[in-house]
């Protein structure tokens, strides 16, 4: 199982760059890795609509059991935790 750790784009991620290129790198090692683990250690905060740009956007193209299966998330508080389900919540409601 490989992790990506996303500490380089931390602590706060909130541009719309950085969001695809974290979306590229994980994206890109899902379809070489069974598993992957992302390391938010260090990462304090993200911008809703970044989360919706990576977190929601795999989610839709993985669907939920996948996404679950696929991705572990590793070093997130709550805060951060809560930020993510948000951005897969938005992005699940603008594809309605």
């Amino acid at each position: 199982m490989k992790e990506i750790k996303l500490s380089q784009y931390g602590p706060i991620v909130s541009s719309k760059t950085v969001g695809d290129e974290i979306y590229t790198l994980i994206n890109s090692s899902l379809k070489k890795e069974q598993s992957i683990t992302i390391n938010l250690e260090n990462i304090k905060s993200m911008a809703t609509f970044c989360a919706k740009q990576i977190f929601g956007k795999l989610y839709i193209e993985m669907g939920s059991q996948q996404f679950f299966d696929r991705i572990t998330l590793k070093g997130a508080d709550n805060d951060l935790k809560t930020i993510i389900q948000i951005g897969i919540q938005h992005a699940l409601e603008e594809r309605k």
